[in-house]
């Protein structure tokens, strides 16, 4: 009986994938005529500009933290600070050893610039603020 539910399953799922990749082949025909049409509507506008000196745009995913996740750890990093002024060496040490990774120099100086695009992103927002100095770095707390 069991292996009827399996089965079942397992043919279910295959359906699911065909369907899946029929609907990915149209879209990889369609996707082409779109660029097409764009690329002749920008002639349109500008005639002598060069299409092929436009970068293709792909996001940069960081390697050591999933969407959202830096952030998370940074607000946590604070809170547990309970009010005290951290610096963004702090704040990456704190990262790395969060991550469990090997704090090397390299690696500490990754997290410190992850930390600042938190850090200032958090800043816009009122939730941290700037705290002063703690030799050549800025420190902050939460606003």
């Amino acid at each position: 009986m069991a292996d009827v539910d399996v089965v079942a399953a397992l043919i279910s799922k295959r359906a699911e994938l065909a369907d899946l990749i029929e609907h990915q082949e149209k879209e990889t025909r369609r996707l082409p005529k779109v660029l097409a049409h764009i690329e002749a509507t920008v002639k349109l506008f500008s005639p002598d500009f060069e299409l092929r000196t436009v970068a293709k745009a792909r996001p940069v995913r960081n390697r050591f933290f999933g969407p959202g996740e830096c952030q998370r750890m940074v607000l946590d990093i604070f809170r547990e600070a309970q009010g005290a002024a951290l610096s963004s060496r702090q704040i990456g040490e704190a990262l790395a050893a969060r991550k469990a990774l090997e704090p090397s120099t390299a690696l500490i100086e990754q997290m410190q610039k992850n930390a600042l695009n938190v850090v200032h992103r958090l800043q816009r927002t009122g939730t941290l603020v700037a705290a002063g100095r703690d030799g050549p770095g800025a420190t902050w707390t939460v606003g």
